[in-house]
């Protein structure tokens, strides 16, 4: 006769595994944050169709900076699913990225993806992602942890397999510039000394995009909110330092690959150094807001060792003024000094010389 008290044991041991299983993936049901602007409707069509490809990702939340795009498109294909939030004029990403939180976080969302709108998950992202948090949230706490997508054109240094310490900004760099520094990137730029490895699977870094960034909402909940003064660029890099600031991990996981829609406009491929990604640029408000943000960010963050950042401020700011005029672009190099001027200041806010539309 079979062993009936065998059988029932077994029997109820793969149904909790199978509860168990299930509890898990509803405690990892993610929603999408982001953040959009103009007339993308494409994009964004296309990160979520990506996104509840996956079960894991039950809801978006799309932010409109005053879209011109007719979004309500989005909520009529998938009702209950998207939700969008229309700001009446455009606030800027942090500010949109804030209310964006604020709502998921209220929504009682559990993980919560932050994308571009012009990005789209892939397979490998969703499961890595989720995979690599909940080891690093059983080392230091999912209050701690964050994950982040590979997007090769925004972590440029390590897709090409620079050495971890060259990729990674030291503290008191300026503008990414700091002497340590300085001999590898004219080493690198000779025939053997460009790079030649392959970036580790995963690395952690000091901040980051918000673009691909994962995490569990006990992590928002414990940094709060993207300061909205900076209304956009280096935005992201101020809100993800507070990560690590608080000891936390913010690990970049290679594998982990997040569809990049659309280039963006400041990567490293487009010019041949920072300088000239400064002054050749085709965007004065780009320029302003990146430029004074950044001066905000080293100046009040990123330094560490006074008598180091001024070394490094003055190099930086030499080595821009002779591009500039190797260039001839005297009056970009006002408008940067200008920037630089007014993050080091705490002039932050919306610029009225260059508002936002």
């Amino acid at each position: 006769m079979p062993n009936t008290a065998r059988v029932d044991t077994c029997d109820r041991a793969v149904q909790a595994l199978a509860v168990s299983s299930s509890e898990t993936e509803a405690r990892r049901q993610t929603t999408i944050v982001t953040v959009t602007y103009g007339d993308r409707l494409i994009y964004l069509r296309r990160l979520i169709e990506q996104a509840f490809a996956f079960e894991q990702i039950t809801r978006v939340i799309v932010v409109s900076n005053a879209s011109s795009a007719p979004l309500e498109q989005l909520t009529s294909r998938w009702p209950g699913q998207v939700r969008l939030i229309p700001l009446a004029q455009n606030t800027g990403s942090a500010n949109g990225y804030a209310v964006g939180l604020e709502a998921a976080l209220a929504e009682g969302a559990q993980y919560i993806w932050m994308m571009d709108d012009d990005n789209a998950p892939t397979a490998a992202a969703v499961r890595l992602l989720h995979e690599e948090l909940a080891l690093l949230g059983d080392g230091v706490g999912l209050q701690r942890a964050a994950v982040l997508g590979f997007r090769p054109t925004q972590q440029e240094d390590i897709a090409r397999g620079v050495p971890q310490r060259f990729a990674i900004q030291p503290r008191s760099s300026y503008f990414g510039f700091h002497i340590a520094q300085l001999p590898y990137k004219l080493w690198r730029r000779l025939p053997w000394g460009r790079p030649k490895g392959t970036p580790p699977r995963a690395i952690d870094l000091p901040f980051a995009p918000y673009g691909g960034m994962l995490a569990h909402r006990s992590l928002y909940e414990a940094i709060g909110l993207p300061l909205r003064e900076l209304v956009l660029y280096a935005d992201d890099t101020e809100y993800t330092r507070r990560i690590t600031a608080m000891g936390g991990r913010l690990r970049l996981v290679t594998d982990a690959f997040i569809d990049e829609l659309e280039l963006s406009w400041n990567i490293k491929s487009h010019t041949r150094n920072i300088y000239e990604a400064f002054l050749l640029g085709d965007s004065d408000f780009r320029a302003y807001y990146t430029a004074r943000n950044q001066a905000w960010f080293d100046t009040y963050v990123w330094a560490a060792s006074p008598w180091l950042y001024r070394l490094n401020r003055r190099i930086f700011l030499s080595l821009l003024r002779y591009v500039a005029r190797r260039q001839h672009a005297p009056e970009r190099l006002q408008l940067i000094e200008q920037a630089i001027r007014d993050g080091e200041s705490h002039t932050l806010g919306m610029s009225q010389a260059f508002p936002l539309r």
